[in-house]
This record gives structure tokens, C-alpha cells and sequence, in this order.
């Protein structure tokens, strides 16, 4: 009887570890890290799925209430009481422009007698998670406004299930134009020629969307100066580029889900996936896809060799295009920037574009880098080969990667040298 607790002990440390294990290149460091958090991730959409399968919550909303209850406790110990506090001279006010909730970063040094930096920033999350209002996002907000002198305003837009494309990009867009306005500007002491707005994965998609869209825009008397995309989402027209093939399987952002969250945002069957993931939406019989638009994402063009590597393209013949025409956000440019003509991109603010080795974006921020420099915008591409999807927002215990306090030194230091 005494060889029972200890079989089963046993047996509960492999299942757990089968579990955990996930075959990570040799390139990032700390995997045993990473396998642990993307365990933690995939536990949480398991338990998630179940609950919503029970029909006891909302997939997404199980998942919100999860992820709030960790950030929860990583305040908890990162509080000044805990000897952890992050910049507490930076005035933070919870407020609205134009309608849409924002949370504003003004630095200890006040406006008087100088002007300062602005930024928006738009965190991502698939358009359904995340909040700039705790974790990571809260925290580099709050070091960017106290170490670069910034006015940072961080968008609350709205999250798929409770809406659809376009409604988070016309909040960003709204929350864009206020922040941009004479008055707005001067009530914050901001330089208009020194505003930059910025993103990460699906916020960076609604950074560039809204960039494009503000510098086109001939009505503003203000726009961008920069902007900074990190690992942004800019197309859903092939979900089999090269680094979507690579790196199917890395956490934390694995092919199967991004395809998922596009599908949400778009207001898309979720049926659909495995069209999508053969690309079947993309077909030679789609009319709507001219030669002229698929030479936008056209990557055996558009990627250095070094990422082309020995795949080819996969463009079917047939697909199933009748299911799709009620999908019309996938031609849209507002959803998929990279589909933007070069005269758009032309009149676009210098950028900057960080992407990862090991992550499923890393191709269309790549093309996406290099369709801003042919159309003469002047381009800083900040590449991490140890990277992975999410790295830059774990900057901080107990989840914190040396890729991802790099990657942050690297967006902070070209805002601060550009901007």
C-alpha cells in the first residue's frame, strides 16, 4: 500500500509534464519558462471551452475573468507596499475622448514652460482580449511617460464578443482624432510635431490601420509623426506564409488561434477555419483578389531569402467563395493595412517595426517594413531572432524573458531618438 501514493505521485509528474512539454528551437532561451506560461495559456482556454460548452459562461469572458484574476495578483506583489511600485510620479487619469474610454499617462515633469512628447497606444489581445489598464501594457505605459517625457494615452476600444470589425477600429480612430486636436494638445502641453501612436499584435494592426487613415486624411491639421508597430497583425488573406508554416506550433500565438481570433473579429462563421487554414478564402476563383492586391502580400517577392527558405505559396484553384462574400472585412484595407495601395503607405510617418523570428506575424511585419520603404518611407525593422509572440510584454517576475526586456529597451530607445 506504501508504493501507491508514490505510483500515483508518479504518474500525476509525467502526465504533467507531457502536458508542459513542448519541442522549442534551440534559439529561445528559457524554454522550460515558456512551456510552463504557454501551459498556464492553454490551461485556461481548456477550462474555458468546457465552461462555455456547459453553457456556465462565454468562452472569451471566462478567459477575461482568468486573466484579471492573475494581473490581480501580480499587483498584489508588484505594489509599492510590496516594494515593487512602478513610477509613481506619473498622473494617471481614467477618462474619455470622443466617447472612448482611455487611460492618460502625463509625466512628473509637468508641460510648464516646454512642450512634450505624445503617444497613443492601442494593446492587442486578438481584438477580444487585454487591457491597458493592468499588467505589462499599464507598467511600460507608465516607464515610457516618466523616462521619455510623453503624454501616453492608452485605448480602451471595444472587444469582440460585444462587437465586430470595424467598431474597434473607429474607436481608435475617434480616441486618434481627439488626442490629435489643437485643443486636446495644448491642454496637455504636447508638441504636434512629436505624437507618435503605437501597438502590439492586434493593436498593432489598429496603429497602422489608424495611421493610414489619419495621414490620408486631409481635414487634420495634426498627424502622426511615427509610428511603432510591435509584431503587428496586418492581413488575413494567407494564413500560409512561411513564418506561419515555421512556426504553426510556438507558443503563445499558434496558427490554429490567430486564424480563430480573425474569424471572431470579423464576424466570420467559426466553421470556417480549416477553409481558412487551407486558404480557400484566397483562391484563384475569388474575382475580388486582382493580381494588383495579391502582389500587396505577395511574400516570394516581398521576403529576404533567409525567410523564404524551400516553402512555396499556396494558392488553391477552387475554393468556397460563396461562403465568404458575407465576410467583406478581409479586402478591407481598415482590417488588413498590408493590402494598402502604395500611395496610402507613401504619405504614411516613419516607422518602426519590430518582429520576431519564432512567431506566426513575423512575415507580414516583414513585408509590411518592406512596402513602407519602396513607397519612401523611412523605416527602422527591428528584428529579434530569440523571439517569440508576446515576449514584450513579459518584462516583469515571474514571467519576465531577456528577449522581451530587449525588445522593450529597443521600441523605448528609437521613440526616444525619432519621436
Amino acid at each position: 500500500m506504501r508504493l501507491l501514493p508514490a505510483a500515483v505521485t508518479l504518474s500525476l509528474t509525467v502526465a504533467l509534464a507531457y502536458y508542459v512539454y513542448i519541442p522549442m528551437p534551440d534559439a529561445i532561451q528559457e524554454p522550460w519558462k515558456l512551456m510552463l506560461l504557454d501551459a498556464g495559456f492553454r490551461g485556461t482556454m481548456q477550462l474555458a471551452s468546457l465552461k462555455a460548452w456547459l453553457g456556465f459562461d462565454n468562452y472569451i469572458t471566462s478567459i477575461r475573468r482568468s486573466t484579471a484574476g492573475f494581473d490581480d495578483i501580480m499587483e498584489g506583489l508588484l505594489s509599492p507596499q510590496s516594494g515593487g511600485g512602478v513610477m509613481p510620479g506619473v498622473k494617471v487619469s481614467d477618462i474619455t475622448f470622443a466617447g472612448v474610454p482611455v487611460r492618460v499617462y502625463e509625466p512628473p515633469a509637468g508641460g510648464e514652460g516646454h512642450l512634450r512628447r505624445g503617444l497613443m497606444f492601442i494593446h492587442g489581445g486578438g481584438w477580444a482580449l487585454g487591457t491597458g489598464k493592468r499588467g505589462s501594457y499599464d507598467t511600460i505605459n507608465r516607464m515610457l511617460s516618466d523616462e521619455l517625457n510623453t503624454v501616453v494615452v492608452s485605448v480602451e476600444y471595444r472587444l469582440y464578443p460585444e462587437v465586430h470589425f470595424p467598431v474597434p477600429y473607429l474607436d481608435c480612430l475617434a480616441a486618434a482624432k481627439h488626442f490629435l486636436s489643437p485643443e486636446v494638445q495644448a491642454r496637455y502641453a504636447i508638441d504636434p510635431e512629436r505624437v507618435a501612436v503605437a501597438g502590439d499584435s492586434a493593436g498593432g494592426n489598429l496603429a497602422a490601420a489608424v495611421a493610414q487613415e489619419i495621414s490620408s486624411d486631409e481635414t487634420m491639421s495634426a498627424t502622426f509623426s511615427v509610428q511603432a508597430l510591435i509584431y503587428p497583425v496586418l492581413q488575413a488573406l494567407d494564413f500560409n506564409t512561411p513564418s506561419y508554416l515555421q512556426n504553426q506550433n510556438i507558443p503563445i500565438l499558434y496558427r490554429p488561434l490567430m486564424v480563430h481570433f480573425w474569424l471572431q473579429y470579423l464576424g466570420a462563421d467559426l466553421s470556417l477555419l480549416s477553409q481558412a487554414l487551407a486558404n480557400n478564402h484566397s483562391s484563384l476563383e475569388n474575382p475580388n483578389l486582382t493580381p494588383e492586391l495579391r502582389a500587396r502580400l505577395d511574400w516570394t517577392a516581398l521576403l529576404p531569402p533567409k525567410h523564404k527558405r524551400d516553402y512555396k505559396p499556396l494558392i488553391p484553384k477552387k475554393g468556397s467563395q460563396g461562403t465568404w462574400k458575407e465576410v467583406p472585412g478581409l479586402l478591407d484595407v481598415r482590417a488588413s493595412p498590408l493590402l494598402a495601395g502604395p500611395e496610402v503607405l507613401a504619405k504614411c510617418p516613419r516607422a518602426y517595426v519590430l518582429t520576431c523570428e519564432y512567431d506566426v506575424l513575423r512575415d507580414e511585419g516583414l513585408m509590411y517594413a518592406r512596402r513602407l520603404q519602396d513607397a519612401g518611407v523611412s523605416v527602422t525593422s527591428d528584428h529579434y531572432e530569440d523571439g517569440f509572440h508576446g515576449c514584450f510584454s513579459f518584462i516583469t517576475w515571474p514571467m519576465e524573458f531577456d528577449v522581451g526586456k530587449r525588445a522593450l529597451r529597443g521600441y523605448l530607445d528609437w521613440l526616444q531618438n525619432n519621436l
